[in-house]
């Protein structure tokens, strides 16, 4: 891979990174527990605590996609890095 495109490639991961440590924040407030006190209806319980599960599964996923863009970006230096072998 040609040094230009390790830098655009970079720049890119960087990008990403952070778009998705903005989800996985937001992910963690979505997967914060419902409180009982809340005066919800029953069936708006119910959505709650399945949009709660859907958070859930949507967090896990966003931190292995974190995990792998920062082994990504940890072995961009190597040389080579670019070179299916």
């Amino acid at each position: 891979m040609k040094q230009e495109d390790k830098i655009t490639f970079k720049l890119k991961l960087e990008e990403t990174i952070s778009e998705t440590e903005k989800q996985i924040n937001q992910l963690i407030e979505d997967t914060k527990p419902i409180s009982p006190e809340n005066s919800l209806g029953r069936i708006t319980r119910m959505d709650a605590i399945n949009n709660k599960s859907v958070a859930e599964a949507a967090l896990r996923t966003a931190r292995r996609k974190m995990s792998k863009l920062k082994m990504a970006l940890s072995k961009l230096d190597n040389p080579d890095f670019g070179f299916h072998l």
